[in-house]
């Protein structure tokens, strides 16, 4: 099969091409992956495609464990016929994948081979903000390491989640030039879908694509005049830092896995699954597909309960989804299209190609599970007890905060009690998209189904979650996903007890 099992691992194969974005767009980036790894965990290759740094690595648990190590500096990645600069985890443009199962220990050691602090964030995860675990206050300055152990509870729910670093003040940079992995919670229905399904990991990001740091600062830097930097921005558009401050800052096209997409080799007739993570530092995405049919099968906080039939999937900055694609006679072309941040929301240069599809895929999605998974609680359900009712506003625009306050790490913004359940309104008063994602604690969107970790605010408009504050106490933060916005002070803490 073309997926990692726990129990019997094995390889995929995808093809990489580099000519099929549309000519609104430009440029592309290129390689694979590969780790350091504990003795608690098996390994399995992943090739994709020839040429230098095309292998990659996934990293799956055993025995209720996998130990890895991440390290993270500036590289040389595989780009078109030479090389780009891009900031790495093992050297490799992706990061290696983690697949892990409820009720492991994923023990993570950072290594910091970069010029400024980093950290490691999962996210969406359900794990504890305390000590040595998701803990957002915590730095690895240059030169120094150190071991993050994530417990994962046995509640947490099967799906795709993700990594990277979360230095305030650093995190859009570190993000934009590369560094973000995939995390991956498999259950037993992933074993069932398996049987009939592939299960394809696609890393989208929009990094610089540029010869050298382009920040104006660490290793050969190469800031522009404006303060910005090169090889960012829309359709041959520079963009400085002003402008990276209200929109947050995109490279000039998406890419895959490093790749400028990717061929989807070696159905052998099974299921086309795909899971997609939108690890950008701003870009808002929204998916469609141009074969027969395209199924939702999981949301960025989980699995559905049974598979949806969906024309689009739209992503903010953040989030992740599962599809299932359905080819046509011709195959199918998975496109992503970007849309701007600001008020308008309108698309940005043309749609792209991220993932490309034969016609040899299974065609049938009645061979997928009935039930994907169990129903959990229904927060908004009546009867549900309502612990407290909070207001929550997003200001500003030169200078994003919350409820007028920009981040302060001594300050507390909000105090709330474990196993209790808070529903929150966030109102957005400015002109621009805020995507707002809570640490460690999942919860659910009004109108919208699934269980979430980001909620989309758009300009002038609100929009209504309630969270559970289960399994354990501590404290995290609240930010907005635009990682510029986040970075310029958009982030509050909160202290659950």
């Amino acid at each position: 099969m073309h997926r990692r099992h726990h129990r019997k691992p094995s390889s995929i194969t995808l093809c990489l091409t580099t000519a099929l974005l549309l000519a609104a767009c430009a440029g592309g980036l290129g390689t694979g992956a590969s780790s350091e790894q504990g003795g608690s965990a098996t390994t399995a290759g992943v090739s994709l495609g020839s040429g230098a740094g095309a292998a990659s690595q996934e990293m799956v648990s055993a025995n209720g464990a996998l130990t890895v190590t991440l390290t993270a500096a500036e590289s040389q990645v595989p780009f078109e016929d030479g090389t780009r600069w891009a900031m790495t985890y093992n050297g490799s443009a992706a990061g290696p994948t983690l697949r892990v199962r409820p009720g492991d220990t994923l023990t993570v050691k950072l290594v910091n081979k970069l010029s400024d602090p980093t950290s490691l964030h999962t996210h969406g995860l359900h794990v504890s903000p305390v000590g040595n675990g998701d803990n957002p206050f915590t730095t690895v300055d240059p030169g120094m390491s150190k071991t993050y152990v994530y417990p994962i509870p046995v509640s947490q729910p099967a799906g795709t989640f993700w990594y990277h670093p979360h230095a305030h003040g650093l995190a859009a940079e570190q993000v934009a030039s590369g560094l973000s992995g995939a995390l991956i919670v498999e259950d037993d229905v992933d074993d069932a879908l398996d049987l009939v399904a592939t299960d394809r990991v696609l890393l989208v990001t929009d990094p610089p694509l540029t010869a050298a740091n382009p920040w104006g600062h660490g290793a050969g830097g190469s800031a522009n005049a404006h303060g910005g930097m090169d090889g960012m921005g829309m359709d041959g558009m520079g963009m400085d830092g002003m402008v990276m401050r209200m929109v947050g800052r995109a490279g000039p096209h998406l890419l895959t896995n490093g790749r400028d997409g990717i061929d989807l080799l070696d159905s052998g007739g099974s299921l086309e699954r795909v899971r997609v993570v939108n690890a950008t530092a701003s870009s808002r995405l929204v998916l469609s597909w141009t074969g027969s049919s395209m199924e939702q099968i999981s949301s960025e906080g989980g699995r559905l309960a049974t598979a949806q039939e969906r024309d689009t999937v739209a992503l903010a900055p953040g989030e992740r989804t599962e599809l299932v694609l359905i080819p046509g006679s011709a195959g199918g072309q998975l496109l992503a299209q970007r849309l701007s941040n600001d008020g308008s929301g309108v698309p940005l240069g043309g749609q792209e190609s991220i993932a490309r599809l034969n016609a040899d895929a299974g065609r049938n999605p009645s061979v997928l599970p009935a039930v994907l998974a169990m129903e959990r609680r229904d927060l908004f359900a009546s009867g549900v007890r309502i612990a407290e009712w909070r207001v929550i506003t997003l200001d500003g625009h030169m200078s994003p905060s919350i409820n007028g306050r920009r981040f302060d790490p001594g300050t507390v913004n909000f105090e709330a009690r474990e196993s209790t359940v808070e529903e929150w309104v966030f109102r957005n008063r400015t002109a621009t998209y805020h995507p707002i994602h809570l640490h460690s604690w999942p919860f659910q969107v009004q109108g919208e189904h699934g269980w979430q970790d980001v909620v989309e605010v758009p300009p002038y408009s609100e929009a209504v979650i309630r969270v559970t504050f289960d399994d354990f106490g501590g404290t995290t933060v609240l930010h907005c996903h635009i990682l510029d916005h986040e970075d310029a002070g958009m982030m509050s803490v909160i202290r659950v007890t």
